[in-house]
């Protein structure tokens, strides 16, 4: 049996292309609900592609690993207590 392919089909697949999540992939990804992931788009945090306003928003492996890298907490610091040690028993 023959088949044929359709004529919109991509004739390639590109693998090391960017890939791009939709919201509950990403909240999976992030480890958060769909509208923290709203929130983050929303206030910049999180960058995203939309073909056309008020269209899927998609976001692309590259814009998680910048907010990953964004979001870093810095070197732990290690504060001194202002506390007086306490008294040794007599």
């Amino acid at each position: 049996m023959n088949t044929t392919q359709s004529p919109t089909a991509p004739t390639t697949v590109d693998i090391d292309g960017p890939r791009y999540y939709d919201l509950r992939e990403v909240a999976s990804i992030l480890k958060c609900s769909v509208r923290t992931v709203r929130r983050l788009l929303a206030d910049g945090r999180l960058g995203y592609s939309q073909e056309k306003k008020g269209g899927v928003i998609r976001v692309s492996d590259a814009d998680i690993a910048a907010y990953y890298e964004a979001s870093r907490i810095g070197p732990a610091v290690v504060h001194r207590s202002h506390r007086k040690p306490a008294r040794a028993a007599a």
